[in-house]
């Protein structure tokens, strides 16, 4: 165990006995140690925004002495976080405590990266580390999930591929075809059904009442955690935005904006798509702006936007 943990600070007793899955329990009530653990870590108190952007300054701009001091004092504050991201990985063939482990190495890693001049939380910012590394060490160790890491993405991939052709009559499901759907040339496409012979999988399998292994695909459609993170928060701001809106006034902005998966569309394409005229499309997005314009958090929208 880490020099973090020896000092770590963070679960009150009487917090961790009262919600938590009947599992987390059993694994607490048969441990002695870790009821230790939670119990030292539970006297940690929470930080503020405000602290946390100090620590970050020592972490980044102080002297070693500082530097050292406040990264201690934010992954000793943020253990819970661990403890609480690692529950959801239980019964994967690690130990808890290795997952509180290994998720404590992203935490210390989120720590020495910090940027505190984003306007980003540090929990926030800290969980894309903390999972990473959890389901690093699940794909490496677990003895139910033996595909590697690198694998699982082309096999998601070859099978919505094969899922595509399938639902489709005037298609072949030929290996062109798979091909061209995928993006994977002949090789990948070989090392996908020999894996798959080796461990026959479903990426829709579910590992825990809420996650399925599609989880543990790492998403490459963004270079670092610092961009998950503003992504994440954007489309959360977004998707309560339109919630403000009926269904059509709703469907149009994501097709007039490209909002998520979606390519920006004119007017008239829009129309042409829904059944109405362009200038019927051009009242009913100018009415749905003027809706949105009445949420507080409209400029967030208006920065999502343009940043697609």
């Amino acid at each position: 165990m880490s020099r973090a943990f020896n000092n770590a600070e963070f679960i009150d007793s009487t917090e961790m006995d009262s919600n938590l899955p009947r599992t987390f329990s059993t694994i607490v009530n048969n441990d002695d140690i870790l009821q230790m653990y939670l119990k030292e870590i539970g006297r940690k108190k929470m930080l503020s925004k405000n602290e946390e952007v100090e620590l970050g300054r020592k972490i980044q701009e102080g002297s070693v002495k500082e530097k050292e001091w406040a990264k201690k004092q934010l992954i000793q504050a943020n253990l819970r976080l661990v403890v609480s991201i690692a529950k959801k990985y239980i019964g994967q063939g690690v130990l808890f405590m290795d997952l509180v482990q290994e998720g404590s190495l992203g935490l210390i890693k989120a720590a020495e990266k910090f940027d505190y001049k984003k306007n980003f939380k540090f929990s926030t910012y800290a969980t894309w580390w903390i999972k990473q590394t959890i389901i690093r060490a699940i794909s490496n160790h677990s003895r139910t999930i033996r595909i590697p890491v690198h694998m699982l993405e082309k096999i998601r991939k070859y099978k919505k591929a094969c899922n595509i052709a399938a639902c489709d009559e005037n298609m072949e499901v030929d290996e062109e075809t798979i091909s061209r759907l995928s993006g994977l040339d002949e090789k990948k496409i070989e090392e996908v059904k020999s894996a798959l012979k080796k461990e026959p999988i479903s990426l829709d399998t579910f590992v825990t009442d809420d996650l399925c292994i599609q989880d543990y695909v790492e998403d490459t459609s963004y270079s670092s955690p610092e961009n998950s993170t503003q992504q994440k928060l954007q489309h959360r701001d977004v998707r309560k935005l339109l919630k403000k809106l009926d269904t059509r006034e709703r469907e149009i902005l994501i097709r007039r904006f490209g909002i998520g998966n979606e390519e920006p569309k004119t007017l008239e394409q829009i129309g042409n798509d829904l059944g109405f005229s362009k200038e019927r499309i051009r009242q009913l997005e100018n009415i749905a702006l003027q809706k949105l314009r009445k949420v507080e958090r409209v400029d967030r929208l208006k920065t999502y936007i343009e940043s697609e």
